[in-house]
């Protein structure tokens, strides 16, 4: 177990660390660079006002089904159209819910229209997370692992030609760059569903509303755990939107910072895809939960402090390397401090990863809500006087608090 551990993380990680650092380090930095500060700073606070409702698209489905289905495969046939029943009608709801609110608080007609295509690639986005979660339950990790960066290689390609070929006839805008991520999200779909048909057969076409009920009532406290850290890890976004002087272009600032706290992000978030049905399925194994624990821990969370270390250092060439044109030694002091969050999201990738799988949702739920509640008042005390420094300096007490208290609850219980 232990070698197919390692060369499946290998192979997922390879394959993504090709594809989304050209993503987000050259298409994303470099449509920032050549848009106007203030319209990249709406989309960067638009994304983060969409992830915040994007709980409302799944209510906890996903993970559910990726822990049942790990544990027995006829789970998939059985629920699999009543899932996609519930998610169609959740993404009405969540179009409502969102639309309503933003209008509410000010959101001008520009603002909702961005804001409606955004929503649109969320919803695309969430039902490809739930096709995939049938794959990873199967242990097909590679197969999705390809499907996770198909969407980014498509937008790439695309972008690359807007950038960079003279002759191609779209001109690089906020809306060609939206769109070529819709696109992409599409031919992921399409790939993912015909990937679950192929691994795990047709699905019984069942529709029924009292088991669409039943599976949303057993999800949702899978649901709040993801409510709850979507609130903590993306409320900064639309704060500094709406209480700082200059909010869009202090987003545009905090999003360079944050760019290379999203690509860190990328190899937990594949690390916890990896490790969930493995963790599910040897619960009552303790010698192979430890070895999986143990390796996981080592193999990622070391050099991840490690990383964090350089790139605090070096924050100032960093940022300066990357933003020659809007740099500010400002820019600089927020990313050294912000990117330490890194450590923090690794525990919670492997420890968090570990009490979801032995279904201790109630206690993680207890820890998010305090974290919650840390980095809405972090953020009140701190985002008038400080700016940005305040927001980053929230950013980090948060995710080390609940990293700390994943591993400590985990370790206690199950290691």
């Amino acid at each position: 177990m232990r070698k197919k551990f390692l060369t499946d993380f290998v192979f997922i990680q390879a394959i993504n660390l090709l594809i989304k650092p050209i993503w987000i380090l050259v298409i994303d930095r470099n449509v920032q660079n050549l848009l106007p500060h203030n319209e990249y700073g709406t989309y960067f606070s638009l994304t983060g006002f969409s992830l915040l409702f994007m709980i409302v698209l799944d209510l906890g489905l996903t993970n559910y089904n990726n822990r049942e289905v790990s544990l027995n495969r006829e789970f998939y046939k059985a629920n699999f159209w009543s899932i996609i029943s519930a998610k169609s009608t959740l993404s009405i709801l969540f179009f409502v819910l969102a639309f309503t609110i933003g209008y509410a608080i000010g959101f001008t007609p520009n603002d909702l229209l961005i804001f409606g295509l955004l929503a649109i690639n969320q919803t695309i986005l969430s039902f490809n997370t739930y096709l995939r979660s049938n794959i990873s339950a199967i242990h097909q990790f590679k197969v999705d692992g390809m499907l996770s960066v198909i969407d980014r290689l498509f937008v790439v390609l695309s972008l690359s030609a807007i950038l960079w070929i003279s002759v191609c006839p779209i001109k690089l805008s906020l809306y060609a760059f939206i769109l070529a991520q819709t696109a992409g999200l599409l031919l992921t779909f399409a790939l993912s569903w015909i990937a679950t048909i192929f691994y795990l057969g047709k699905a019984n076409f069942i529709i029924d509303p009292q088991k669409i009920y039943a599976l949303i009532k057993r999800a949702l406290p899978f649901a709040s755990i993801i409510a709850l850290m979507t609130l903590f890890t993306r409320l900064d976004a639309v704060l500094i939107l709406t209480l700082l002087p200059q909010g869009r272009m202090e987003a545009s600032n905090y999003a360079m910072c944050y760019r290379l706290l999203d690509a860190a992000a990328i190899i937990g978030t594949l690390l916890a895809g990896q490790l969930l049905p493995l963790l599910a399925a040897n619960l009552n194994n303790r010698p192979k939960l430890k070895s999986l624990v143990k390796w996981s821990s080592f193999g990622v969370l070391i050099p991840a402090v490690g990383a964090t270390l350089i790139c605090s250092l070096t924050g100032n060439s960093i940022m300066e390397s990357l933003y020659p044109e809007k740099f500010t030694p400002a820019i600089g002091i927020v990313f050294s401090i912000l990117i330490w969050g890194i450590p923090g999201m690794v525990l919670v990738n492997i420890f968090g990863t570990l009490l979801t799988a032995a279904g201790q949702i109630k206690k993680i739920n207890q820890i998010a809500l305090i974290t919650c509640a840390i980095n809405i008042i972090g953020n009140i005390l701190l985002i008038n006087r400080f700016g940005l420094i305040g927001v980053a300096i929230t950013a980090v007490i948060t995710q080390l608090f609940f990293g700390i208290a994943c591993y400590r609850m985990a370790k206690y219980s199950y290691t």
